[in-house]
């Protein structure tokens, strides 16, 4: 069953479009992006810091997708962090 679009905000960054959501669990932002198309594709979870700009979004979707991401097929969430040079993958 596919998730709720309530609250998902869409984007078109390179020819794709995704979508995404923010949100604060146990005091820390994160951001939830996945293809707009399929079902059960794989997500991406990103850790931001307090102060967020929308840039972050295109940063982590590239960032992921440099590393690996692969939103139209199955798969273990892939997970990063941002720090002050950029994005780093991050273990479970």
């Amino acid at each position: 069953m596919p998730p709720p679009q309530k609250g998902y905000k869409v984007i078109n960054h390179r020819d794709t479009q995704y979508r995404w959501i923010m949100r604060n669990l146990r005091g820390v932002n994160e951001l939830l992006v996945e293809a707009s198309a399929p079902v059960n594709g794989q997500i991406l979870i990103a850790e931001l810091p307090r102060i967020v700009s929308y840039d972050m979004v295109t940063q982590a979707i590239d960032f992921a997708n440099a590393h690996g991401w692969k939103p139209n097929e199955a798969g273990a969430p892939l997970r990063c962090k941002h720090r002050r040079m950029g994005f780093q993958m991050t273990e479970d």
